[in-house]
């Protein structure tokens, strides 16, 4: 007998069972449609993060007061200041793009017309290279601002529409930072959100000077942040960044009073979520694969009883025992290949619907797609084999007594 009509044998006998054939191939359909549908997300999630990542950099080093415990929180906080700045900037000038000091502050910001609050970050020149930032109109902070305490700011494009939505380029007009008058001397590009989906342009930036001494009244710093050109040499840039800063600051190694870690750091972690999630996911969809497959072998031995006169009869009058262990080979081969192409249009439905309700790129890893279906014709095979093999070898005679 050819492959073509034990192919045909097999459709029909599945056909005749329709229910019970759907029923048999659904823990298949569960299986491979949890793959395609959670590997996906993850890809698509990654996307995002890696977005993010670029948006606020991966060069970038942060320095913050307090040393790392070992739960990732910070302990014995002593304020970084001024002084640990410019020693970092003029020892690490060689090997960065640029030092920025930072301090940041919610506080009331107010036009002759409106009201918000938001973040006022104090910082220096160098946050533009150090952050990428792009002034879409007018200028940055210059040394002279810093070095004067000048009532200037630069607006992030949210906090820009939120003051002066009327106005898309409001350069010269003022406005007052807790009653401190402030004039509008720049408009930065909008950044989009950071990695935890903060709105990055929903601040505002002034002298750090002008903040230390005029709002917050001390000369305290929330971190230090730095840039490197070479990703490559970012752990040797932290290790000559904490050895700098322990020689400033008169520290022990190991009794460190401040932290250096890298957003290149969140990018790793985001790689090893996303392993641990695709070892998670092929647990979860190998048990259910197993499960299909033993769902596969139970309904075919129940099909090999019911069918067992049929069996004998078509042995007396001329097919081999290969021709039956192939009939019920491809009859379970039928079943998960077809709940395999089931749980694929599942899992891309799932995978774009997951994508439209979280907002992230549409991304159906089709190498995955590929394994799934092969992985569930193997299923089939191999759960298959045993109920074939018992038709195969039932006597002819014994066969066509059974009633």
């Amino acid at each position: 007998m050819g492959i073509l009509a034990a192919l045909r044998l097999a459709m029909h006998a599945l056909v005749v069972n329709k229910g019970r054939s759907m029923l048999t191939s659904l823990g298949i359909v569960i299986g491979v449609s949890a793959v395609i549908a959670m590997v996906s997300a993850g890809n698509g999630a990654r996307t995002i993060l890696d977005e993010r990542l670029d948006n606020v950099g991966k060069s970038l080093v942060l320095i913050r007061p307090g040393s790392r415990t070992q739960h990732g929180t910070l302990a014995d906080v002593k304020v970084l200041t001024n002084d640990d700045a410019a020693a970092v900037r003029k020892q690490m000038r060689y090997l960065v793009n640029g030092v920025a000091e930072v301090q940041v502050s919610m506080r009331p910001l107010s036009t002759r017309v409106r009201n918000v609050v938001t973040m006022v970050t104090g910082t220096v020149p160098d946050m533009k290279p150090v952050r990428g930032w792009v002034v879409d109109s007018g200028r940055f902070l210059t040394d002279e601002d810093v070095k004067k305490s000048a009532h200037v700011c630069v607006l992030g494009a949210t906090i820009r529409e939120k003051l002066f939505p009327d106005n898309p380029d409001p350069v010269g007009q003022i406005v007052r930072v807790d009653q401190l008058p402030m004039r509008v001397i720049g408009i930065t590009q909008p950044k989009g959100r950071s990695p935890i989906g903060g709105d990055q342009d929903d601040q505002i930036f002034i002298p750090i000077t002008t903040l230390q001494k005029k709002l917050v009244g001390n000369e305290s710093l929330a971190m230090i942040i730095t840039s490197i050109p070479d990703l490559a040499a970012m752990e040797t840039t932290k290790t000559e960044l904490i050895r700098v800063l322990r020689e400033h600051r008169k520290v022990k190694l190991g009794q460190e009073d401040f932290d250096v870690s890298s957003v290149q750091e969140m990018a790793e972690l985001a790689v090893i979520m996303t392993k641990t999630m695709a070892v998670l996911i092929g647990i979860i969809a190998s048990i259910s694969l197993v499960v299909g497959g033993i769902g596969i072998m139970n309904i075919m031995l129940v099909s090999v009883t019911e069918r067992t006169r049929e069996i004998g009869i078509r042995m007396a009058i001329g097919a081999t025992p290969g021709d039956i262990l192939t009939q019920f080979l491809i009859e379970a081969l039928i079943l998960a290949l077809a709940g395999g192409i089931l749980g694929i249009a599942l899992g891309a439905a799932a995978t774009v619907a997951l994508a439209l309700a979280a907002g992230w790129p549409i991304t159906i890893d089709y190498p995955m797609v590929a394994v799934s279906f092969l992985i569930s014709g193997g299923v089939g095979v191999f759960f298959g084999y045993y109920p074939a093999l018992k038709a195969s070898r039932l006597d002819p005679i014994d066969a066509l007594r059974y009633e």
